[in-house]
């Protein structure tokens, strides 16, 4: 779709920049960031008045094209609601049905401004540049251990791998139309400082975004000699930095010490690694206990209470807010039924996503952040997946539409 021409000129630069600007949500020191209000004040409303001036004409057919972007995440919003209601929590959270609602408005404001990927190139590169420059204040100016962005350390991991991500996406498997060797040097250069800000947030979770692209690089790139290049450099770089970087080497090398600690000691050690395989042992039992819909989780204290097999807890653990991956998760607060709604959102968000690398690659951060952090039922988490997959549906429809 061509920006529509009866939108004023700098009224459409203003919505374009305010849709445009989503990874602010992981920086708390820019306005309107540190968590998802990016959706719901400055998008939604935005996408909303969008949709108001369209042509009565034209308003049917594109809230039709956003329901066709919202359908893959239909399963996990309508089973997570029923979950809600069923184990009647006293403040139920509906927080993916309105992080969608929001992306139904923030996709036709895309689609009404015309986002096309070179937009979404440029914003990325500039967003991961500033993650980059933040990590570093935070580090080597403030003196924390680890950069943060002001919200949490893998968190901040997490977006910043994703924008560095797509900025090579677009260099390696972009449409020829949006290539300019300028805009590739400027990419590629934000790619290489939003993978240091991802090392600076030493989120090892993170890292696994990588994985996702060497993938992507050998299996979907237009010159397989180039791109199973650029996953030999991305991999022995970050192999190299892991090696050299002793924080970052410390905590890689925590993973297999702590996992080994975990099978071998009489009782477990309530590490970073160790709490979380017996987390999926909880979830483990608490499925065979609550196979349907769940137990209506509402703490760890709670189902150790009303669970003796589960074993007497560590003092650790009674104070973790959640099972910290999404898949337990969803066993604790919905039972089978959930957990094979996320399953199902997952396998159709893959369907769907099958021609589009970007969506591709969404999917396949969010699998691989979704092990060790809650991602999909986390606000921020499923705001920027939500919101990622939103832009560039639309700028897909857009670049179909001029075709």
């Amino acid at each position: 779709m061509l920006p529509n021409r009866s939108i004023p000129a700098l009224w459409r630069l203003f919505a374009l920049c305010i849709l445009l600007c989503y990874p602010i949500m992981a920086i708390k020191w820019l306005p309107f960031g540190g968590g998802a209000r990016y959706l719901s004040i400055l998008a939604a409303p935005i996408g909303l008045l969008l949709l108001l001036q369209a042509p009565r004409n034209e308003v049917r057919g594109q809230l039709l094209s956003a329901w066709h972007f919202a359908l893959p995440f239909m399963p996990l919003v309508l089973v997570w609601i029923f979950a809600q209601i069923w184990h009647a929590y006293p403040e139920p959270d509906f927080n993916p049905l309105t992080r969608l609602l929001w992306c139904v408005l923030l996709f036709v404001g895309a689609r009404r401004v015309g986002v096309s990927y070179r937009h979404l190139s440029i914003a990325a590169g500039i967003a991961a540049m500033t993650y980059c420059a933040v990590a570093m204040i935070e580090v080597y100016g403030l003196g924390r251990g680890r950069a943060w962005g002001g919200t949490y350390e893998n968190r901040f991991g997490q977006y910043s791998i994703w924008v560095a991500a797509l900025c090579c996406l677009h260099v390696f498997l972009g449409g020829p139309r949006d290539q300019s060797r300028f805009l590739n040097a400027f990419l590629l250069t934000a790619a290489v400082m939003g993978v240091v800000a991802t090392l600076l947030s030493g989120s090892r979770g993170a890292l696994g975004a990588l994985l996702v692209m060497i993938v992507l690089l050998v299996f979907k790139s237009r010159d397989w000699r180039q791109g199973g290049l650029a996953a030999i450099v991305m991999t022995s770089a970050l192999v190299a930095f892991c090696l050299l970087y002793n924080p970052m080497y410390e905590r890689v090398a925590l993973v297999y010490q702590e996992a080994r600690n975990y099978f071998t000691e009489p009782e477990f050690s309530p590490t970073s690694i160790g709490i979380r395989i017996e987390l999926f042992r909880i979830a483990f039992l608490t499925l065979l206990d609550h196979p349907v819909l769940g137990p209506g989780y509402t703490s760890l204290k709670q189902l150790y209470e009303t669970h003796p097999a589960f074993g007497v807890p560590l003092p650790e653990m009674l104070g973790i807010p959640g099972f910290h991956n999404d898949w337990a998760q969803a066993v604790g607060i919905g039972g089978g039924m959930l957990l094979l709604a996320l399953l199902t959102t997952c396998i159709w968000m893959g369907v769907s996503a099958r021609r589009n690398v970007f969506c591709l690659a969404f999917l396949g951060f969010a699998l691989v952040f979704s092990v060790s952090e809650i991602f999909f039922t986390n606000k921020m988490g499923l705001s920027l997946l939500m919101a990622s997959w939103a832009l560039y549906s639309a700028a897909e429809q857009n670049q179909q539409s001029t075709l």
